[in-house]
């Protein structure tokens, strides 16, 4: 039984393709070289890399391929029977008695026997598919084909090859090489186009042409491919702030002049968007300037950021004396012009020098919170003739009137002063603020005495050998109608040729206020309350700083009646 269940196996070769293709046997025809681009241009990877590819004719032999496989067999056992019935006849004629037909043919007989038994065995039944053993192999040739194909060139390619990068007709990069190594031709594009230091706010496209392989390939990209728009800090600070509006709630940190942060885009023409680690803030355009350049340029300085220091955290800001009980009949009109625009820049920290005087009125000197007046980047002289006007209508003979005028002043033709508006926005209009007519509104109205602080930078607009006399002789004829009077004083912290200069060194003390107003405030928080005593301390320290932080002189000034006091 066990016989008729047993098989085997054979193995033989068929053929799988009578024209197959023999890669191994080929013949080149032709092979042409060439450069094409392997990878797209970015700020992060300003590289222009090019691959060096081949058109390669080949000729391949076609020849017959044969595989080998494997077959499973099985005994038939019905033939197995048969064969082996007919060699038990075969066997028993050929050696039985009965049947005695001599030596030969019993031989025959016999033989016969065995080829019928043999026969059974021989008669195999195939048991499922022919299984490949994925073995094959080529025979004659049957034919040829043709083919062309695209291939990398990994190999040094020892071909002369030129490259040159230009812009607007500006050579930016240009290099010879006798071989390209690794089958790449890499052009470094981030450093010559750094040193351009573009600054437009389109600055177009650039060229570059390659030359190789007896072919000149040009290929054009836009700079914004290889550079990102960067707002380099152009003034001595301005503020990062979380919304593209002014209010002193949005300011983040200020920037540093040189700082440089990465835009995303213009919101208006007041405003950058910019990335400030992960977070979108706001810049003012005017406080900077749009440079172009690659991400990972390493230029000598970043974004150098100050941290924003809240009112209160500076000296004269906190530990303010109470000088004197609350003074219901004393008048402030404070006036601070800051945000300026080209061609004057920023005048920081006006606006905190105002509130540093009026914390003072308050808290020191008694003044009601409604009765100080506060005016910020006056546009037009009507805003401060209208706070005049009603503050006339609250002051009488025994009134204390306090003035601090801070911003930019101009001086017209060397004989008008004029305190310089901030720009308003597109559609109206701005005058600049004559100070005479301002002097003359104040002289009119009904006080006790009238404190006149004013910090206003002339020294921008002072006309060509103006000497020092004709400088003093326009203040007198300025500030004249109010020093005739008794009770009134004046007191500027600068002479006309000299800026008002902040409290600030290169090597990081920052007072957040200018020198004047700083002095000022310093004077009443030592308990100075006479002009007097207050203008010997301004004497004494604004000159000495001034030039210890900017080695520029910086002297004070006072006209009027210096008798004039908070206490007495």
């Amino acid at each position: 039984m066990l016989l008729l269940l047993a098989s085997c196996t054979s193995g033989r070769w068929v053929v799988k393709d009578e024209d197959a293709v023999d890669r191994s046997d080929y013949e080149i025809l032709e092979q042409k070289k060439f450069l094409e681009v392997s990878d797209t241009l970015s700020p992060e990877n300003p590289v222009l890399t090019l691959d060096v590819k081949s058109h390669t004719t080949y000729q391949f032999q076609q020849k017959m391929l044969v595989q080998r496989n494997i077959q499973d067999y099985r005994l038939r056992p019905g033939f197995v029977a048969l064969g082996l019935a007919g060699a038990a006849a075969s066997f028993y004629a050929a050696n039985s008695s009965r049947f005695n037909s001599g030596s030969a043919q019993s031989l025959t007989l016999n033989t016969v026997g065995v080829l019928l038994a043999a026969s059974g065995f021989a008669n195999l039944k195939p048991v499922g598919d022919p299984r490949p053993v994925g073995e094959e192999r080529y025979l004659e040739n049957t034919g040829t084909v043709i083919e062309t194909d695209t291939v990398n060139i990994q190999e040094d390619e020892p071909t002369p090859i030129s490259a040159s990068v230009t812009y607007k007709g500006r050579i930016v990069f240009e290099e010879d090489l006798k071989e390209i190594l690794g089958g790449h031709l890499q052009i470094p594009l981030a450093q010559g186009f750094n040193d351009l230091q573009l600054t437009n706010r389109d600055p177009g496209s650039f060229e570059v042409e390659v030359t190789f392989a007896d072919s000149t390939y040009h290929y054009s990209y836009p700079v914004s491919s290889i550079l990102e728009p960067y707002a380099q800090v152009t003034t001595e600070l301005t503020e990062l702030r979380s919304e593209p509006s002014i209010h002193p709630e949005n300011v983040l940190a200020d920037l540093t002049r040189g700082s440089q942060i990465r835009v995303d885009t213009t919101v208006d023409e007041q405003w950058y968007r910019v990335w400030y680690g992960i977070s979108e803030n706001y810049i003012r355009r005017d406080d900077a300037q749009l440079i172009w350049r690659s991400t990972n340029f390493a230029g000598n300085e970043e974004v150098v950021a100050v941290p924003r220091v809240p009112f209160g955290n500076i000296d004269v800001e906190s530990n303010i004396p109470v000088l004197r009980e609350t003074k219901p009949n004393a008048q402030a009109l404070i006036i601070t012009n800051e945000n300026y625009d080209e061609p004057l820049s920023r005048r920081e920290n006006t606006h905190r020098d105002g509130q540093l005087m009026e914390e003072y009125l308050q808290k020191s000197l008694g003044y009601e919170s409604s009765n100080v007046h506060h005016l910020t980047d006056v546009q037009q002289p009507d805003q401060i003739y209208r706070q005049i006007d009603i503050i006339s209508d609250a002051v009488n003979d025994s009134t204390e009137l306090f003035v601090y005028i801070g911003g930019y002043g101009e001086i017209d033709n060397g004989q008008e002063l004029y305190l310089k508006s901030v720009t308003p926005a597109a559609g109206t209009s701005a005058r600049d603020v004559p100070l005479r007519a301002v002097f003359s509104r104040i002289a009119s109205l009904p006080d006790g005495q009238t404190w006149i602080v004013s910090d206003i930078d002339f020294s921008r607009t002072l006309p060509e050998n103006f000497t020092e006399s004709e400088q003093e002789t326009l203040l007198r004829s300025h500030t004249s109608i109010l020093t005739e009077d008794p009770g009134t004083v004046w007191v500027t912290g600068s002479q006309l040729e000299e800026p008002s200069r902040l409290y600030r060194s290169s090597k990081g003390e920052d007072k957040k206020h200018h020198i004047f107003p700083y002095f000022f405030a310093r004077a009443l928080q030592q308990n100075r309350t006479s002009v007097s005593r207050i203008y010997d301390l301004l004497r004494q320290n604004i000159s000495y700083t001034s030039r210890r932080l900017h080695e520029r002189p910086q002297q004070p000034m006072i006209l009027g009646d210096r008798s004039v006091s908070f206490t007495e």
